[in-house]
């Protein structure tokens, strides 16, 4: 019911009510019209309370939006982060992929130069036995090397970082015995013992440094130049006397410490 006929409907009753009229016809409308005013009142409270509910449920739909929308928020922050670990762990993954294949091909590569260094030590305990025997040479092996130690004296003449023809005899055999085995790192090392050098020495190396590095370069110029191996194979360190195997306090001790290592492994060693 809208605003003019309530307005409509009191603007009556007033003026019936004021009149004071006894006519029975007037009373009666009266009456009638007192019902629909009542009627009228009770519609309006409840179109009132309609409207509360209506304002409530408003209020309540807008709060909801709100924690949509919130919730919206977080969850497109949640799906970039989660696209981004996803990412991360794909890269990851793929990384992990490649090292693998590495560690495998390194694994493999290991386990052929294994292979080859039980050859050589076959090849070479067998060509250099004497000398072996003698305690000239001496073979160490370990997981994933091969160790040849050659006492100074014979591969050298005292006093001289020249290789002597005996030692040029048997590195001839150590390069047979690698020569073909690409895939063997060799790395040689020279070593003495704490004594100073001689006067022929010292007129040509200032220190058992120099001498150390001169007498092992000797050695892999040797196996590159008339070993025939692959210089790209070799390397040349020089220790001093900083590495001993013995005590240099006596001859034997210091018979061990001058030496030369030829040290047979794979590229990682």
């Amino acid at each position: 019911m809208d605003d003019m006929r309530l307005i409509t409907v009191f603007s009556l009753v007033t003026l019936l009510l004021a009149s004071c009229v006894s006519d029975p016809q007037l009373q009666d409308q009266n009456a009638l019209l007192n019902k629909e005013l009542n009627h009228t009142r009770a519609e309006l409270y409840e179109t009132q309370e309609k409207i509360k509910s209506l304002d409530a449920q408003v209020v309540q739909l807008t709060q909801a939006h709100k924690d949509c929308n919130e919730n919206l928020a977080d969850l497109k922050a949640k799906n970039t982060y989660l696209k981004n670990i996803n990412l991360q762990l794909s890269q990851n993954v793929e990384r992990l992929n490649t090292d693998l294949k590495k560690k495998k091909s390194v694994i493999k590569l290991q386990d052929k130069v294994i292979r080859l260094l039980d050859d050589t030590k076959k090849t070479i305990s067998t060509s250099l036995k004497d000398e072996i025997a003698a305690q000239n040479i001496e073979i160490v092996e370990t997981e994933d090397t091969l160790k040849l130690v050659f006492i100074d004296k014979i591969l050298f003449d005292s006093g001289s970082a020249e290789i002597n023809e005996k030692g040029k005899q048997l590195l001839l055999v150590v390069a047979e015995s690698v020569r073909e085995h690409k895939d063997e790192k060799i790395l040689v090392e020279g070593h003495t013992d704490n004594r100073p050098l001689g006067p022929a020495l010292k007129a040509k190396f200032p220190s058992n440094w120099e001498l150390s590095v001169a007498r092992a370069a000797a050695v892999v110029r040797f196996l590159e130049k008339e070993g025939g191996v692959h210089p790209e194979r070799l390397a040349a360190h020089g220790y001093s006397f900083y590495r001993p195997v013995a005590s240099n306090k006596n001859k034997e001790g210091r018979r061990q410490n001058r030496r030369i290592e030829i040290i047979l492994g794979s590229a990682s060693n």
